[in-house]
């Protein structure tokens, strides 16, 4: 038997080389795998922590919270025949220096349609601090208001460079009275 090999199965050489080859890879690629899972798993938990530096202040921004009005019933011609309108105006965030927000005050709708009432300064600019800012408005009823109900709104017209106007809810910047004959 000179230059025979022993050969089981009978298979060539190089076909046998390979099947030794996949037996050793497949069994190799879950050691390395799992072992790799387990090194990050193990680095992630002793990863070095770094104090994290205060999160940024969310930008500022300026919006109508509340909306009432007093007396909530006025009378067409006798007293009382004013309302006062008071709005709550919110400042959150860091502003600028001396903030100042444009609030505006007028009717929203009425029912029946067309009723009017005047109101006295009814757009200005004020000065916001932060938190809440009270601005109250003065309105009366004029020769051509009649009964019904009257939905006064404040708005924001605007603010100081760099504080945003944030929209409101309708049940936070309307609010409602009602106008009583005579």
């Amino acid at each position: 038997m000179s230059g025979m090999q022993y050969n089981p199965g009978g298979r060539p050489p190089e076909e046998r080389k390979q099947q030794m080859e996949k037996r050793f890879i497949g069994p190799s690629l879950l050691i390395v795998t799992v072992m790799g899972c387990l090194l990050l798993t193990l680095n992630a938990r002793t990863a070095p922590s770094y104090p994290q530096s205060p999160t940024p202040v969310s930008e500022s921004y300026v919006q109508v919270t509340s909306v009432t009005v007093e007396p909530s019933t006025v009378h067409k011609t006798q007293n009382p025949n004013t309302v006062t309108i008071i709005a709550q105006i919110l400042l959150r965030g860091e502003a600028p220096p001396s903030p100042e927000a444009i609030v505006e005050v007028g009717t929203a709708s009425s029912d029946p349609p067309n009723n009017e009432l005047r109101y006295e300064n009814p757009t200005r600019t004020v000065p916001l601090k932060k938190g809440v800012t009270v601005v109250k408005f003065k309105a009366e009823t004029v020769p051509t208001s009649f009964q019904g109900k009257i939905k006064v709104a404040v708005t924001l017209g605007g603010a100081t460079k760099g504080i945003a106007t944030k929209d409101s809810e309708p049940k936070d910047y309307i609010a409602e009275l009602t106008v009583t004959d005579p």
